[in-house]
């Protein structure tokens, strides 16, 4: 995870802390994908909405983490990713 300054009082998404301006910090963003549909409320069919009217949306939800635990994240992803490729080896 590369880490930058922030300008910023933020909170650590892990463990709660408040990250103080100027510290450290990590930042990774997530597309959570939801259904929507655009009908007015005049217009809105008597029985159940068709598939077809149906669209994807995203919503972007961002997470920042302090140093020790963007580090101790990095770690665990290094760790995985190791095992992984070890259990390929065999």
């Amino acid at each position: 995870m590369k880490f930058k300054k922030t300008r910023l009082v933020r909170e650590c998404s892990s463990c709660g802390k408040t990250i103080e301006k100027g510290s450290l910090y990590g930042q990774k963003s997530k597309s959570i994908p939801m259904q929507q549909t655009c009908w007015s409320i005049d217009q809105r069919p008597t029985e159940e909405i068709p598939n077809w009217s149906w669209e994807k949306v995203y919503f972007k939800e961002t997470f920042d983490w302090c140093e020790p635990c963007g580090e101790k994240k990095d770690d665990e992803r290094l760790n995985f990713n190791s095992e992984i490729s070890a259990g390929e080896q065999r």
